[in-house]
């Protein structure tokens, strides 16, 4: 299993497509439309053992023929929550510049058709979309798809939301007919034909703090979250209460019994005293959220160990190692090598965390 969950992503985007089509090209016979593109004719429901290479081949097929702007129109609906477990590692990560570097990683882990890259400078950063040889038949609709989809997933981390608006972007490809439409999704200048495909934005985003307080967003975002969470996220008791507060805030909470005590809305004393009276101790609570997210990272994520252990609020890998080995008997490492999984070697430019 990967950070990005591919079939559910796939999934989602036929569900979407089908809908864009019903609601804004109902002269579209959807049923047809799979016929033709050799498909199951009711693809929106039943779907194949790769659902995500099935909305690739419809929307090529769309896009030449009646809606040439459905790939824009797809990427415009994009949410966090499509992202799986990625989406709650963006939501929960410290700053705006690990999230954006997570998702840079997981996107380029998984794909055999972009790979993704962040280039931090003083001023100004960019994300890259590098093409692989078996996107360019199709290249044209996976900028058009992936280039305002990944800013909208951008957006959702910052503060200004849908009102942030990159400096510029590039696009190796020529200018389709519609390329107004660009600068209405995006609000920024759109080069074609460029000798590159990047999102221009200023560093100066990265930096901060990402919005949080949204429990259910992070809980929306993927399976594992909800497992671990279980009815939490409905229930009032205290100790639920604070389990859904680390881990949909940890770096508010910092897993310090103060500063949850203050997002709660009580004394520090108060809280201690619930807990107790719950039979429960706050640093193990602590510790069992913390190995509960880290096990999930280490067996479905292709995330260092660094950046998990910086995820979950370590300041030291080393730290995290040890805590992790003792909860578990068995080192990160070696369970992410019995998972199946081996630790990722990250580029230069983005080998762990940012420093604070």
């Amino acid at each position: 299993m990967q950070l990005i969950e591919i079939e559910q992503l796939g999934t989602r985007l036929l569900r979407v497509l089908w809908r864009v089509l019903q609601s804004r090209y109902p002269a579209v016979d959807c049923a047809e439309l799979g016929r033709r593109c050799q498909l199951t004719e009711q693809w929106w429901q039943h779907y194949s053992a790769n659902p995500l290479a099935d909305a690739l081949i419809l929307l090529q097929e769309l896009r030449r023929s009646e809606a040439p702007e459905i790939a824009l129109e797809l990427g415009d609906l994009a949410q966090l929550s499509d992202l799986g477990l990625l989406g709650y590692a963006m939501l929960t990560s410290p700053s705006c510049e690990q999230a954006t570097m997570i998702s840079c990683h997981a996107f380029s882990e998984v794909s055999f058709l972009v790979q993704v890259q962040l280039e931090t400078g003083p001023e100004q950063s960019r994300v890259f979309f590098h093409l692989t040889d078996n996107a360019l038949p199709i290249q044209a609709l996976l900028m058009e798809l992936c280039s305002v989809a990944a800013w909208r997933y951008i957006q959702a981390i910052l503060p200004e939301g849908r009102a942030a608006v990159p400096d510029r972007l590039e696009l190796s490809i020529s200018a389709p007919a519609h390329h107004s439409r660009y600068r209405e999704m995006l609000g920024c200048d759109v080069i074609f034909d460029a000798p590159r495909n990047v999102i221009m934005l200023p560093t100066a985003w990265l930096k901060r703090r990402i919005p949080s307080g949204n429990e259910q967003a992070a809980a929306d975002c993927a399976r594992q979250v909800q497992r671990l969470l279980g009815e939490s996220y409905r229930s009032a008791s205290i100790v639920q209460r604070v389990k859904r507060l680390l881990m949909s805030r940890p770096h508010d909470t910092a897993f310090q019994l103060d500063n949850t005590a203050q997002l709660l809305n009580m004394s520090p004393r108060s809280l201690r005293r619930h807990l107790e009276n719950a039979g429960v101790n706050f640093r193990r609570l602590c510790l069992e959220v913390r190995m509960e997210l880290a096990k999930e990272y280490l067996t479905s994520t292709g995330l260092s160990l660094k950046e998990i252990a910086f995820q979950l609020g370590y300041t030291h890998p080393n730290n995290f190692n040890r805590a992790f080995s003792d909860y578990y008997a068995v080192s990160p490492r070696r369970m992410r090598q019995n998972s199946g999984r081996e630790e990722p070697v990250a580029p230069a430019n983005q080998a762990g965390a940012p420093r604070r």
